[in-house]
């Protein structure tokens, strides 16, 4: 099961990343992939932070077992969700279909949009983390009796 749900992950980052790639079509080929490179790694550091605020009280065996896939189960979310908004609406301001003031609006509703995403990602993996907490004290406390 573990190998389905990697592959899984791995098909889900691959599309993230070609969705990006396509939509990034009027780049040079150097620097769409230079744009890709740069927004895979700031989202994996953002979740990388985030996973690790939201571990805190948490048992350090599944910090540490599950930070990776949990990291790359959301980076295909937020490559979507968050990097992709902003690329297309850069993109139109690039090629001149938007003025300044209109960007300046879809940045800040996608910043607000981005906070809000990582806000219920937050939850989400510190509801997650808690989850499986609970499920190895149950699992010690059964064993012990």
């Amino acid at each position: 099961m573990e190998i389905i749900i990697n592959v899984f992950i791995a098909i889900l980052n691959f599309a993230a990343i070609l969705v990006i790639y396509k939509s990034l079509s009027h780049i040079e080929m150097k620097n769409r992939i230079l744009l890709i490179i740069i927004g895979e790694m700031l989202m994996y550091i953002i979740l990388f932070i985030i996973y690790g605020i939201s571990s805190t009280d948490i048992d350090e065996t599944i910090v540490n077992s599950s930070r990776q896939i949990m990291i790359f189960t959301f980076l295909p979310i937020n490559v979507i969700g968050i990097e992709l908004p902003l690329l297309l609406t850069l993109k139109k301001f690039q090629q001149k279909d938007i003025k300044e003031e209109i960007l300046k609006k879809r940045m800040l509703f996608s910043l607000i949009i981005s906070i809000i995403i990582l806000i219920i990602e937050f939850c989400y993996i510190k509801d997650l983390q808690r989850g499986m907490n609970e499920l190895i004290d149950l699992n010690s406390i059964n064993r012990t009796n």
